[in-house]
């Protein structure tokens, strides 16, 4: 910009190269005339410097660049003293002081800012520097205009096309609100573009409605154009979510990166903003499974200390349990090693401690379907030790029995060397699975299914026990006849208009029967198959008669 104020200044004063030249071509006219003998021409007139006018172009043209040079000068000072009183903020909020002292004078200091709002100064300076490049364009423009009309207008063009894309660029963040493009003027269109409807409504019938609408449009516009944009990204559904997290996941490389990304899943799906997010699991099972996989696998490579396996195997056993389908896979594999004592291919090491306190953290998940899940595998993984295929120390098997039984560890010796362990736990998983039946009934999940697995379960778990003489410790977690006939009524969802009610008969006579309560004192009370009655109409005596032999 120096340079052509250099070239453009000279304009706006006489130039006295133009003086001699005057005088050059007199005295060369002069020479002519005596050398031919003819008479000299008259004397020539030399301009006034005092009547010199300079054009009104050069005048425009220097305001312009002028203004431009001053702002900036004034750019580069502003943006100097903001990097001082930077300085001078952090030097003074950070004194060695002691921590209530230190404290208070951030307080004071952070009030002066929020007062004064250096925030706004700074954002003077695009601004003085996006002006002063418009104003010097536009000087360029018209200084080449009295030169050559061919590169002006090429110049003009150019400049068209910039100032279409800023003002392009200035206006996508009032459409789209993630768009990381913006310019000094999008604060002002935004303004522009709220102020519009209160203006509009400033001439409409002042009834309630209108009041509230501009009270909030003057309140919106209060709180200014990024607060605006934040509540939108704060109004974010799911894909949002989704597509972060994803987008996270795909930029970790290293293992302990990943782990940390798999620990916090749980949390995740248990926090307020997402209880139950059935959409956000489904979206994330697919990325997230191939990675706990690969996790896995490092866990049986013998490289890891025991403590960095356990641990790993815990965060991913715990990331795996967040999604339906990999959890659903798992429960068949841990089912599959009881029912069928066969080995296993499932790559998530369901025979482990880890696993067995996963399921425990997860018995209290929003989602019914995962917490039976859950109690299904604590129960059958506990189970597993009478056939010597899940070995865990005996404190270490205490702690975990003593979790999930809500017992006393001497209670738990107890029932282990009396051999009652199994009729605890069976007791201990209907209990548990009556209220997860009956809140996936009401909310017209697949509780039908689900509850035949769970009795195949108990009869599997009760298998050949004894239940007679049983301790009135043990007897008192039993659960009522009367509770078990409520939830295990299916009706036939296809007969209902005219024709007769169907429903699945369970049979209560199996083995899961010797963890009902009875009244008679007896171990096992003689029950047969029956096709239940509406409970609405049955009574806790006739639930008893009709169960009672």
């Amino acid at each position: 910009m120096a340079t052509f104020l250099v070239a453009s200044y000279q304009t706006l004063q006489p130039n006295s190269s133009d003086t001699a030249v005057l005088l050059l071509s007199q005295i060369s006219q002069q020479l002519v005339a005596l050398s031919n003998g003819t008479r000299s021409p008259a004397p020539l007139t030399l301009p006034d410097a005092t009547s010199f006018q300079p054009t009104a172009a050069a005048v425009r043209v220097n305001t312009l660049w002028f203004v431009s040079l001053g702002m900036n000068t004034a750019c580069a000072l502003w943006a100097n003293l903001m990097q001082q009183w930077t300085r001078r903020y952090e030097n003074v909020t950070n004194r060695p002081y002691a921590r209530p002292k230190r404290a208070r004078i951030r307080a004071f200091f952070a009030e002066g800012v929020e007062k004064f709002a250096p925030v706004t100064a700074m954002e003077m300076l695009p601004v003085l520097l996006h002006t002063s490049v418009l104003l010097f364009y536009i000087g360029l423009i018209d200084f080449l205009l009295h030169i050559n009309h061919t590169v002006a207008f090429t110049m003009l063009a150019l400049v068209a096309l910039f100032v279409l894309v800023y003002f392009v660029l200035s206006v996508m963040p009032l459409y789209f609100h993630n768009s990381p493009y913006h310019t000094p003027l999008t604060a002002v269109l935004w303004f522009i573009q709220e102020a519009a409807p209160l203006v509009k409504l400033w001439f409409f019938k002042r009834n309630e409605a209108v009041q509230r609408s501009m009270l909030e449009g003057r309140e919106k516009i209060a709180r200014g154009m990024h607060r605006a944009f934040e509540k939108t990204a704060a109004g974010l559904t799911w894909e949002g979510d989704a597509q972060a997290l994803k987008w996270t996941l795909m930029s970790l490389d290293e293992d302990h990166e990943l782990e940390g990304f798999l620990d916090g899943l749980p949390g995740l799906f248990r926090s307020s903003t997402h209880p139950s997010s059935p959409e956000l699991r489904t979206a994330l099972e697919s990325p997230t499974e191939p990675i706990a996989n690969k996790l896995l696998a490092t866990c049986s490579s013998g490289l890891l200390p025991d403590s960095a396996r356990r641990q790993r195997l815990m965060v991913c056993l715990g990331a795996i349990w967040c999604f339906r389908q990999t959890m659903e896979r798992h429960f068949n594999a841990v089912r599959e090693q009881w029912t069928q004592c066969t080995a296993t291919n499932d790559p998530w090491c369901p025979l482990s401690t880890e696993t067995w306190v996963i399921a425990a953290n997860m018995t209290a998940d929003s989602d019914p379907v995962t917490a039976l899940r859950a109690h299904c595998v604590q129960a059958l993984i506990v189970m597993m030790r009478r056939y010597g295929r899940w070995h865990c120390p005996k404190s270490e098997r205490s702690a975990l029995l003593q979790r999930q039984l809500g017992i006393s560890s001497h209670i738990v010796e107890r029932f282990l060397h009396e051999d009652y362990l199994q009729l605890a736990v069976a007791a201990n998983l209907l209990a548990n699975a009556l209220p997860l039946l009956r809140k996936m009934e009401a909310d017209g999940g697949p509780a039908t299914s689900l509850k035949v697995e769970v009795k195949k379960i108990l009869d599997s778990i009760c298998h050949g026990l004894d239940a007679s003489d049983v301790p009135d410790d043990l007897r008192s977690r039993f659960v009522d006849p009367a509770d078990v006939l409520a939830v295990f009524h299916v009706r036939d969802p296809a007969s209902r208009a005219g024709r007769r009610r169907h429903r699945t008969a369970f049979d209560m006579d199996g083995p899961w029967s010797k963890v009902f309560a009875s009244g008679t004192g007896t171990g096992e009370v003689r029950r047969t198959p029956v096709r239940l009655p509406s409970l609405t109409r049955l009574t806790w005596a006739a639930a008893s008669s009709l169960m009672t032999a």
